[in-house]
């Protein structure tokens, strides 16, 4: 069971915020948390309301274009009865992001803005049975789930195209160094299926120290060569989950993962949905 605690909340939501600073940033995602309260005391349980949280602002960087914002933030109710935290991100309409998160004791409610999304949870100051308070349902928008699906594949195809975009962008002012990359891309996107193929063949494949290999690649994509090979078969995998009539099993094993489970984790992990979700986005356009 986990139990509830009577404690500052102000510094712990600050806390969460700040401890994502390197993750969003690697995104290129600003992340801030602003609060007009200094200190308030409330009945809450940090472990559940961490976990909604965070992965609902992880859920938001992994697709949210480069350059947005995320601002969290705290307040009072109207009636000063409520604690108000509202996290809202720029740039793109991710209302339905919470529809494909797990539901926590603490829930989420999504409201579109014209250039973004507003989040909010409302805690009780007095709350003997640690239920958050939802929002209105009756005032929520409705949405073709579908559309959201596009909007997440539009997000998908706007972060993969960064490797494309850096291709392009060296081939201007650093010649040797695209070349380096396009064969680098080549070597992995053609050993795909074969899950043998890390970073010792990819060193072997380039006729290069580990060393060497890890402090170019590292320069160039901020990636470790691991690291980089994983996120090119995720990419592969991203592009059949939208275009391909195959299953998440046939699509985990050809692209080098060796189960299913591994690979339906690591995907969730890396952004934020499960693949299931791009294949039943695939069905669902496809059938309209």
């Amino acid at each position: 069971m986990i139990y509830a605690s009577i404690a500052d909340i102000v510094p712990f939501l600050k806390g969460l915020a700040q401890s994502l600073h390197p993750y969003a940033q690697a995104n290129e995602v600003q992340i801030s948390f602003s609060s007009d309260i200094k200190k308030q005391m409330v009945q809450y349980q940090p472990f559940l309301l961490s976990q909604s949280l965070v992965q609902l602002i992880c859920n938001i960087i992994n697709l949210a274009p480069p350059k947005s914002k995320i601002m969290v933030r705290l307040y009072y109710g109207a009636d000063n009865q409520t604690l108000q935290v509202e996290v809202e991100n720029t740039k793109i309409n991710l209302m339905r992001v919470i529809e494909v998160s797990e539901h926590k004791t603490y829930s989420f409610g999504g409201y579109p803005l014209p250039h973004g999304t507003m989040y909010r949870l409302v805690l009780p100051l007095q709350q003997p049975d640690l239920t958050p308070k939802q929002p209105d349902q009756k005032n929520m928008p409705t949405y073709n789930l579908p559309q959201f699906y596009r909007e997440i594949q539009k997000r998908f195809n706007t972060h993969f195209s960064q490797t494309e975009k850096l291709i392009a962008s060296l081939e201007k002012s650093r010649p040797h160094e695209a070349a380096f990359m396009q064969k680098i891309n080549t070597l992995i996107k053609v050993n795909l299926e074969n899950e043998n193929f890390d970073s010792n063949a990819l060193c072997k494949a380039m006729s290069m120290s580990r060393t060497q290999l890890f402090r170019r690649l590292k320069s160039l994509v901020r990636q470790a060569p691991a690291i980089y090979i994983k996120t090119i078969r995720l990419q592969k995998a991203k592009e059949m989950l939208e275009t391909a009539d195959l299953t998440v099993s046939e699509i985990a094993f050809k692209t080098g993962f060796q189960t299913v489970s591994h690979f339906t984790k690591v995907f969730k992990k890396q952004y934020g949905v499960p693949p299931s979700v791009l294949r039943r986005s695939n069905k669902s356009v496809t059938n309209e």
